[in-house]
């Protein structure tokens, strides 16, 4: 395959039962506009070169959907899905992702959590245009002041493994293991920012506006 015509699929993990913020789910927790922060992450995602998109729901997936597509276009809307077993970790979250988006014709996969509304699409397709000038290696992540941040863009040739993860830590063990290969992409903020608590979800009320 060529790099100008690989394709690399983007996975929204939206399973989470947001339990640090109860009770307010914070994926629906609006900003400054009203926009729900799980379609303030999408409207990125779904503006960036990532094709297909893929949304995986778990925990109050009824809500959580309906917010979602607040942010994407009806055309973008065709992949989503509920993991089951989603309860048990973010693991199992993240397989039925890989396992969705392994049935196209992609080369990768970026994994983008559905808290990080400050995500932007030129952050994602830069990422993606760096794995495409050198598919032959794991991954790309992106980097803030020396820290790794999310999202992280996998390697096809991974995907067995990511669907093997155990537990609640994500693909946090390969990581480690490829993390010394994968590529690095500089980036801002956006990338390391958490809305893990009630008082941070007030700020994102108060500040963001889904731009």
């Amino acid at each position: 395959m060529s790099g100008t015509c690989m394709r690399v699929a983007a996975i929204v993990l939206a399973a989470g039962a947001s339990s640090r913020t109860a009770p307010t789910h914070k994926l629906l927790a609006p900003d400054a506009t009203g926009l729900p922060m799980i379609a303030c992450t999408l409207r990125a995602v779904a503006a960036s070169r990532a094709d297909p998109l893929v949304i995986v729901f778990g925990h109050r997936s009824t809500e959580i959907h309906a917010a979602a597509l607040r942010g994407i276009p009806p055309e973008r809307a065709h992949l989503c899905l509920s993991a089951r077993n989603h309860g048990t970790g973010l693991s199992r979250t993240l397989a039925a992702g890989i396992q969705a988006a392994g049935q196209h014709d992609v080369a990768g996969a970026l994994i983008c959590l559905g808290d990080m509304p400050r995500i932007t699409t030129a952050l994602l397709d830069r990422m993606i245009a760096v794995f495409v000038a050198s598919p032959d290696r794991p991954g790309v992540m992106p980097i803030h002041d020396g820290r790794r941040g999310n999202p992280i863009l996998w390697n096809r040739t991974l995907f067995p493994a990511l669907m093997e993860q155990k537990g609640d830590k994500g693909a946090r063990a390969l990581l480690q293991q490829y993390g010394a290969d994968m590529l690095r992409v500089e980036a801002s903020t956006e990338t390391v920012e958490d809305f893990d608590t009630p008082a941070r979800l007030v700020d994102f009320s108060r500040l963001y506006t889904g731009g």
